[in-house]
């Protein structure tokens, strides 16, 4: 028996564990999928319970006869979650993906500026949206959690906001570490988040009850956590200013650069690290993994992620498919956007969806990448993570559009393995930089073709042709 450090993961379509031991080496893992209700008016909710219970079930084979020492929570983000004053759930969780409060988000603009736009995305406008439309659930809220608040919340009986989910919601001051009086006073509901607090804080320690739902050591310390897009930082080494980009493909896509505090690129997305003096800018699509899922389950006869086959494949490929499935975020901020399959013939079948499917999420990051440059970020290299890592083929398209080299760590655990690094950087167990020195290493490397970034250079621009179709969407509804 040995002491472990744990992470957990609350992704948007499955929560993952990791734990890690004191020298920073993975002892184990596991993954339970878990459903998301969306509808067409932009909806997008979740049982928080039902991350609670994927969590009970997964950690005592996981944990084994392990001694836990600490745990960080890293999630979706801002997914928010009502809850009792137990903090008990009292309704579904709003998922980052609900984008039905954008009325909401430009009202919010014209009282407090910030560095993320107003766009329901950014959390804050959920706030209003449901004290209006879900009066029978505010009435009994006593506050509203994040995905890993909640998570924490069960494990330790507090109610806490940590500060990477804080600065990433419209119209929060960093400087302040609060929100501006003109919202506090606005009547949004913004007085139900609880206090914000540094993302390695220990802020309680697991209750006997939740040991006995969950396995982890009674007494262990957690943190209070942060977003997804810092574990997945903290797994690929990025500690400093600088690069490389760490990309992460899950559900959605973002990519990550370590910049200065206060950086801002209109257009993208902004939030705090969970090392002091170091930002994060983010990009990111809606749907990436999602989409490919999606696209997987058109033929259930046969898995049209086959390497082989896609890899057998002309490129470009003869579609050209707008991936944005629900909506889009960096650069254009679109809620209204949509999928686009162009070309599609009598000839297509199963495996071309699939590639062009890949190549229309790759260009998407292209053009984030690109206007990132522009705004005077190089980037050279592209560290790939989370389950869209797994697949090479997605990988050398990645490489072959943007026309940057992708590598993929060993590890390649995302977000879940951070979380168990920041777990052991909390209670003092060791510095990210020392664990982290021997742990990234990289496992492949994915060098761009230049015949073929040329001719994707040359598809990007019908891409952007066909994309915006997106913008006229309304005029024809």
């Amino acid at each position: 028996m040995s002491e472990i450090f744990l992470g957990i993961d609350v992704g948007t379509s499955s929560v993952k564990v990791v734990t890690t031991d004191a020298s920073g080496k993975l002892v184990n893992e596991g993954a339970a999928p878990y459903p998301i209700a969306t509808d067409r008016d932009g909806g997008a909710e979740q049982d928080p319970l039902a991350w609670w219970q994927a969590i009970c079930q997964l950690l005592p084979a996981v944990l084994g006869h392990n001694t836990v020492r600490a745990v960080a929570v890293t999630s979706q983000a801002p997914t928010l979650v009502p809850v009792d004053a137990t903090g008990q759930p009292v309704g579904p969780a709003l998922t980052w993906l609900d984008r039905r409060a954008q009325t909401d988000a430009r009202q919010i603009a014209q009282l407090a500026d910030g560095r993320n736009g107003a766009d329901a995305f950014f959390g804050t406008a959920k706030l209003p949206w449901l004290l209006r439309e879900r009066p029978q659930i505010t009435a009994r809220t006593s506050a509203v959690l994040t995905a890993n608040g909640f998570i924490v919340a069960q494990l330790t009986g507090e109610l806490t906001l940590d500060d990477s989910s804080a600065a990433l919601m419209q119209g929060f001051d960093e400087a302040t570490g609060s929100f501006p009086p003109a919202l506090l006073d606005a009547g949004l509901g913004i007085e139900l988040l609880p206090k914000v607090v540094p993302c390695r804080t220990v802020v309680g320690q697991v209750t006997a009850r939740a040991s006995t739902a969950t396995g982890i050591t009674a007494g262990a310390s957690v943190a209070a956590g942060a977003i997804d897009s810092v574990g997945s930082a903290i797994e690929a080494g990025v500690l400093g200013l600088g690069g490389p980009l760490v990309e992460m493909t899950g559900f959605s896509n973002v990519a990550i650069l370590a910049v200065k505090p206060g950086t801002k690129v209109p257009g993208f997305i902004h939030t705090r690290h969970c090392v002091e003096g170091v930002d994060l800018l983010i990009t990111a699509q809606v749907t990436a993994g999602a989409a490919v899922d999606w696209v997987n389950r058109l033929d259930a006869s046969k898995d049209l992620r086959e390497v082989e086959e896609l890899a057998s494949r002309e490129r470009p490929s003869r579609l050209t498919v707008i991936s944005s499935l629900a909506g889009e975020r960096t650069p254009r901020w679109n809620s209204e956007a949509r999928g686009i399959i162009d070309g599609i013939d009598l000839a297509t079948d199963g495996y071309d969806i699939m590639l062009a499917t890949m190549e229309g999420n790759s260009m998407a990051l292209a053009e984030d990448v690109a206007t990132i440059e522009q705004h005077g970020y190089p980037v050279d290299q592209i560290l790939a993570t989370g389950g869209g890592a797994k697949s090479p083929v997605w990988l050398q398209i990645k490489a072959d559009v943007t026309g940057v080299p992708v590598h993929r760590p060993r590890s390649g655990h995302g977000a879940a393995q951070g979380a168990s690094y920041l777990a052991g950087y909390a209670v003092g167990a060791y510095a990210l930089e020392d664990i982290l020195a021997d742990e990234v290493q990289i496992d492949a490397s994915f060098t761009p073709n230049p015949t073929r970034h040329a001719a994707y250079q040359a598809r990007k621009a019908w891409a952007a042709e066909v994309a915006s179709l997106n913008l006229t969407r309304k005029d024809y509804l």
